[in-house]
Order: C-alpha cells, then structure tokens, then sequence
C-alpha cells in the first residue's frame, strides 16, 4: 500500500479546517487532458494539484501510458469530501506540508511534474497551487560527501528549572559536541543537573518575557563554528543527530532546518501546517546573527542559503512529558512576552498520524536546498 493512500484516509477522518472551503470548477475539455497527459508521461509521473469534481482527475488517470506513476493533491478539504469515491488522494490544507510529502517519497522535479488541474475556476485557489507548484520546482537534492566538516558544535538551550525530564534532555545530547551552553530562567543555576555526555556551561538569566533576549544570551556563550539550539522538550532522532558532523557549510548553506514530529499519545500532528514545522535549529555562529522577537524568536543575519533535512526529524515531546497545568504556565508566558491574552492555548484534540507513517516516508535522509528565490521561509 503506497503511503499517500494511507495518508488519504486518515486525514479525511478529521476536522482539518475548510483551507477556504470548496472552490468553483469548470470542465475540462479533451484537448487540455491530452496535454497534461503527455507532460506527465514525460517526466515520468503525473502530480495533479487538486481534485476539482473529481471528473477530470478520473479521465486523466485512464489517458496517462501504462507505467506513468500519478498522484492526485489537494489542499482544501472539503473539495475532497464532495469529490467522491475512486481517485486517490495526497489531503492536507498547507502547501508546504504538501510540497514536502512529495519530495519526502522521492518526488522531485527530477523525475515528476506537478500540474493544475485544469477544472480549477477560482483565482485563489489556483494560486494556492502554483505555490507548490514552486516549492516543487525549487526543492533540489545538495550533492556532495557526507564526511564529518570538522566543524566545531555547540549546543543552545535556554530552559527553566521546572522542566519535565531534564534528564533525558541531557541524555539524548549529541556527544560529539565541543559544548553544551544552557540558560536558565531562574535568579541562579539550580544545583542535582542531570549528567550529560558532553561538558555544559549553565548561566542564569530571568526571561523577563523576552525569547530572543534569553536566545542571544545563550549565543554570546557558545564557542563553537555552528550552533545547534533545541527547547528541553525537543529530542533529535538519531538519524538527525547522525548527520549534524556532514552538515555545516555543505553546499554554501549558512544554516539548516528540520522537520518537527509534534507528537502526542494518540500520533502526530498534522494538517493546518502543523507538520512539517520546519525549524531553523543549525547555523554558523557569525557577527550579526541573532534573535528577534521576544516570542516565537526567529534568527536573523545569516550569510549563506539554508539548507534542509528531509527523512530526520527533531521530536518534540510536550504533549508526552508535560503536565496540562505545566503547559497552561508555559502557554501563559507565550502570552505575556507577546502582549497577548489567551492566545496560546492546547486543543482538545488535533488530527494525527502514526509515528511510523514519517519513518516510513523516506528511505535514508537527504539534504535539500531551502528555495528562497520563491518567497518562502521554513520559520
């Protein structure tokens, strides 16, 4: 069973929100399928991005040359529901997300073609498209070995002294580093720190609502060439944590992003871009690099294009290891660095995927440059 079939199903079952619900269609004619047919039968598989009635979908996949593979996309829900039965489909409300299956299974431009579905009758919508349609075209592989660079690495985080398993925190830190450099959210270091299997550095600092102050404190203590930043509830999966030697400067790349496997006891989240969650977490340490925005931080001054781990993800475990109450003081100290009230809150409940569905995807790692020139931003 192809993994987009299971993808299919079990994203459908689930309130993904309405992605700007329905959109108008018009029909197909004849002609236009044929010329699809034959760009998809040249490049050797055929991504159709949306299902529109469904009707020109079906008709294509009947003109395409036995061996073309063919996939169907689509990034509003609720057009998929009222498409009906009979035509395979890759759902999920965010084009990143969407864009990033594909090349996940190996779908690159490459090898593939991602072309609208000509009964697609509304602007907007036609431009939600033409976004992956971009990301798809931009997502290129990064050559080269994957010799260690002999690059030195420090490790950032800035924690608080109540955080949930701070031992296994410390634990799962890379032991290649140079360093481990934490800042913690108290008036002095806490005394019993866990053991960690490489040396750590602790300061103390108050966050006084303020992310990327607290970041760039810890910035200023590391020594190392590149610096890799996780939160206390983040844990790299080994095949990440096995590439962090390969990676700094490969192919010019002044930093690097990963996926994020939002996880909770039911799977991991999906839908509404809640998966990739590409996050910037590796990046040379230079003049001018630092953080802004005292809440949800992002990293500024990078020299250098960044580049991306498809197939190795970061796991962030807050759902597994954290209390409802913790989570609520967590989310109220979102709140207050960012002047809001009630904004950051836990769900009820969030459509998920098994764990196993990611590992599944790609069969080893890649390493993919981010395409800026389209205008996105893995952040």
């Amino acid at each position: 069973m192809h993994p987009f079939e299971i993808y299919s199903r079990a994203v459908l079952s689930y309130r993904l929100g309405d992605g700007g619900g329905r959109y108008a269609t018009r029909s197909a004619s004849a002609a236009s399928l044929d010329v699809l047919a034959r760009q998809g039968a040249r490049a050797g598989h055929c991504v159709l991005l949306g299902v529109g009635s469904g009707q020109a979908a079906r008709e294509l996949a009947a003109r395409l040359p036995a061996g073309t593979g063919y996939t169907v996309c689509e990034l509003h829900p609720e057009q998929a529901r009222a498409c009906g039965e009979g035509v395979p489909l890759l759902v999920d409300d965010s084009p990143v997300a969407v864009a990033w299956l594909l090349f996940s299974v190996g779908l690159a431009c490459a090898n593939s073609i991602c072309l609208l579905n000509p009964e697609i009758d509304d602007p907007k919508a036609r431009a939600r498209f033409q976004a992956v349609q971009k990301l798809h075209a931009s997502l290129t592989p990064l050559g080269g070995a994957a010799a260690p660079s002999g690059q030195t690495l420090s490790i950032g985080a800035i924690l608080r002294p109540d955080e949930p398993d701070l031992e296994g925190f410390f634990a799962a830190l890379p032991g290649h580093a140079l360093e481990a450099v934490v800042v913690w959210d108290a008036d002095r270091v806490p005394g019993n720190l866990p053991a960690s299997p490489v040396p750590v550095n602790h300061l103390a600092h108050r966050l006084d609502n303020d992310f990327a102050a607290q970041r760039n404190r810890m910035l200023d203590a590391c020594r190392g060439g590149w610096v890799l930043y996780l939160d206390g509830d983040e844990r790299l999966e080994p095949s990440l944590a096995g590439l962090l030697d390969s990676l700094p400067e490969r192919g010019g790349c002044g930093a690097f992003a990963f996926p994020r496997l939002g996880l909770t006891p039911a799977g991991v989240k999906v839908g509404w871009g809640l998966w990739p969650d590409l996050q910037v977490r590796l990046f040379r340490r230079a003049p001018g690099v630092r953080f802004v925005r005292p809440v949800h931080e992002r990293l500024e001054g990078v020299s250098g294009p960044t580049g991306l781990v498809v197939g190795a993800s970061i796991r962030h475990l807050s759902d597994l290891t954290s209390s409802p109450e913790f989570l609520a003081r967590k989310h109220a100290v979102f709140d207050a660095a960012g002047g809001f009230s009630g904004l950051h809150r836990q769900n009820s409940e969030y459509p998920v995927l098994p764990e196993s569905f990611f590992s599944s995807l790609a069969e080893k790692p890649v390493v993919a440059m981010w395409p800026q020139k389209v205008g996105f931003t893995p952040l």
